[in-house]
């Protein structure tokens, strides 16, 4: 059995001007980004990894070298943050006005969005997550410890692919720099918590 725990970089300069930032937009972390990452890498302190996998988009870069500095890290696009498309870079406020049908009240994005923004859809980002996943237990060995750095969707779509609710709307988006701890098998995939 792998363990995951799964952060969320740490806020970033898209995350403070409210901008919408997916795999195509890569800002760096804020100082408030900063001294998140570290207080989580002292939530973590007691962990001895055995391995580490980021996505290679520079805030979550920056959260994961924070963690764990002396770490070799593995740099995994499929951890990527979703895909928004042609949304990508504009102002949230904007979006959530003039695409009001694809925003729950809580602004959680609802399904059907690609179609305006071009997007990537939930059954692809999913696809390449599990790819992900499955890939890499394969290799872990037994009872492996891992830290994942990543991003507030696709963390969503990875709690969603344990528990098969299907209804992202269900979750919101994880706090930056919150923790999220799962458990996999080749036979079951387990939420132990969320957003810690």
């Amino acid at each position: 059995m792998s363990t995951f725990y799964i952060v969320r970089h740490g806020q970033s300069i898209a995350n403070s001007q409210k901008i919408m930032q997916g795999a195509m937009i890569d800002t760096p972390l804020t100082t408030t980004g900063q001294a998140q990452a570290h207080k989580t890498a002292a939530k973590l302190s007691q962990h001895n990894f055995t391995q580490v996998f980021a996505s290679p988009l520079l805030r979550a870069a920056q959260t994961a070298q924070i963690i764990v500095p002396k770490a070799t890290i593995t740099y995994d696009w499929r951890l990527r943050e979703f895909d928004y498309g042609l949304w990508d870079g504009q102002k949230t406020t904007q979006l959530w006005r003039e695409y009001a049908q694809f925003f729950d009240k809580n602004h959680n994005l609802l399904p059907g969005s690609q179609e305006y923004s071009h997007g990537e859809t939930h059954s692809q980002a999913k696809a390449r997550l599990l790819s992900f996943f499955d890939e890499t237990t394969q290799k872990l060995p037994q009872d492996a410890q891992v830290l994942l750095v990543s991003h507030g969707y696709t963390i969503k779509l990875i709690v969603d692919i344990i528990l098969g609710i299907d209804n992202l709307t269900a979750l919101d988006e994880p706090t930056n720099a919150g923790i999220t701890r799962i458990e996999w098998t080749s036979q079951s995939h387990t939420l132990k918590y969320f957003n810690r």
